[in-house]
């Protein structure tokens, strides 16, 4: 049933139906209500969460779909982080954009891979992703969510280890 919903969703944002309303979101109360969604997550492994993003910072976009985004981010983050490890969401403002950041000091990704993360079906290590759960979508969806929110994702390497996901997106007037 998850992988018919996230194909349903995905077709729906391909096809330009999955109605985006670009409102002024505050990142700091939507990035909360995401990590109090999987506090029973993060307790369970023991993990660490922190939210870095100011009062003030307001992007302009789709609270709903924002929420999906963060969401999956965020999930996948507790995925693959060891018991013990750290999460943390951060955000930073230009004149003009918003760049929000989702880190994890798990095992990080092979470069070989980073390309191909936002494909369908895509997965790094197809025989602990299967173990793990999750339909192969989620990068997906994620991608086209921000690019309906005119913004853009990516992902990069964290040091010493670990990944950061990141999405740029417009700042709310």
């Amino acid at each position: 049933s998850n992988l018919i919903a996230d194909l349903l969703d995905l077709s729906r944002i391909e096809a330009g139906r999955y109605d985006i309303q670009g409102v002024n979101v505050g990142l700091k109360l939507l990035a909360n209500r995401v990590v109090d969604s999987v506090a029973h997550k993060v307790s369970q492994k023991s993990m660490a969460v922190e939210v870095l993003v100011d009062d003030s910072v307001d992007v302009l976009a789709d609270s709903q779909a924002l929420e999906q985004v963060l969401l999956n981010l965020v999930e996948n983050a507790l995925k693959y982080t060891p018991a013990g490890g750290k999460l943390c969401i951060r955000a930073s403002q230009s004149d003009a954009r918003v760049r929000i950041e989702v880190q994890d000091n798990g095992p990080g990704i092979p470069i070989e891979h980073r390309a191909r993360l936002f494909e369908r079906f895509y997965r790094v290590d197809p025989g602990r992703s299967k173990e793990m759960g999750g339909t192969g979508l989620g990068l997906a969806i994620v991608k086209h969510l921000v690019g309906a929110m005119n913004g853009e994702v990516g992902m990069e390497a964290a040091e010493p280890s670990g990944s950061i996901f990141w999405l740029d997106l417009p700042k709310a007037s």
